[in-house]
């Protein structure tokens, strides 16, 4: 989803050489998880790698091995690739559950802690991405996103639709019930793969190509889960012209940790503007759409 966001926006103004797994929609076929593949790939001569195939949450259920294999060996052998051709700068879009616990304010200077298999994973790739350019081998930037949505590009092969930008709208249309699974006190930064897409383009060749290390990606919208499900209900409402209900366990409110992550905020030092109706736009465009 968000590689393709990527290219859409990094086409216009430059010749691009996709990678994936997919034969009908790249230029190159490669699996992660085969670093010996990914060794003897020749690429064609290129100035920048962006790397969008970080391992997901469902990867590590059903195999944890090939996660962590695809995440760092396979993510060096791409790099090396990448270097062999000439390439000088690379992107990798990260998450901003490296930083931990979502809670508190999250800037590029908080320290990392991750605290999952999917957490742990995006910071060895983020590490591998530092020690390549450490060895004199370029510059990298790191891109951390938190709540991120968009439209799938390939839904037959979309995996994350248990996410909340995703299930609460489908919730919404096909139950006309949106049900949390937690006190929804919790707040998430609601991030476009629009908004990741330019900011790869400012660090390919725009006023970020100097940039090195972590960059947060910031979306309009810093909203808690229960607050998100009512813009969600109410846009299916006006759009489906029927109502809609959000529906949350009243334990969950009266548990000792139902405020935890009501105070999660990011900021970045690097200027960021998204329209103000993005995330709405996006919310109607999925009700129709699922």
């Amino acid at each position: 989803m968000i590689g393709a966001a990527v290219a859409e926006r990094l086409r216009p103004h430059h010749s691009l050489y996709t990678l994936g797994r997919q034969a009908n929609l790249v230029d190159g076929v490669v699996d992660l998880s085969d670093p010996a593949q990914l060794a003897a790939l020749k690429l064609p001569a290129s100035d920048c790698l962006v790397h969008c195939a970080g391992v997901i949450d469902e990867d590590f259920k059903t195999d944890p091995m090939a996660a962590y294999r695809r995440a760092t060996l396979g993510a060096e052998a791409l790099l090396n690739a990448a270097a062999k051709s000439g390439s000088r700068r690379s992107i990798y879009i990260s998450s901003t559950h490296v930083y931990g616990a979502q809670t508190g304010t999250k800037s590029e200077d908080s320290s990392a802690d991750p605290q999952s298999h999917y957490a742990l994973a995006h910071f060895c790739t983020e590490q591998i991405f530092r020690r390549h350019a450490g060895g004199g081998q370029g510059s990298f930037a790191v891109l951390r996103p938190n709540a991120v949505y968009g439209l799938p590009a390939h839904p037959e092969s979309f995996q994350r639709w248990s996410l909340i930008p995703f299930s609460f709208p489908r919730e919404a249309k096909g139950d006309g019930r949106i049900t949390l699974k937690s006190s929804g006190l919790q707040k998430r930064n609601f991030v476009s793969t629009a908004a990741i897409a330019d900011i790869v383009a400012r660090c390919v060749d725009g006023d970020l190509a100097e940039a090195s290390g972590v960059i947060n990606v910031l979306g309009t919208e810093t909203e808690s889960v229960y607050e998100f499900a009512q813009r969600c209900r109410k846009i299916a409402e006006e759009k489906l012209g029927r109502s809609c209900t959000v529906e949350r366990p009243q334990s969950f409110l009266s548990s000792p940790n139902a405020g935890a992550g009501s105070d999660f905020s990011i900021v970045s030092r690097f200027r960021q503007q998204r329209p103000a109706d993005e995330l709405n736009d996006f919310i109607r465009r999925f009700i129709t759409l699922c």
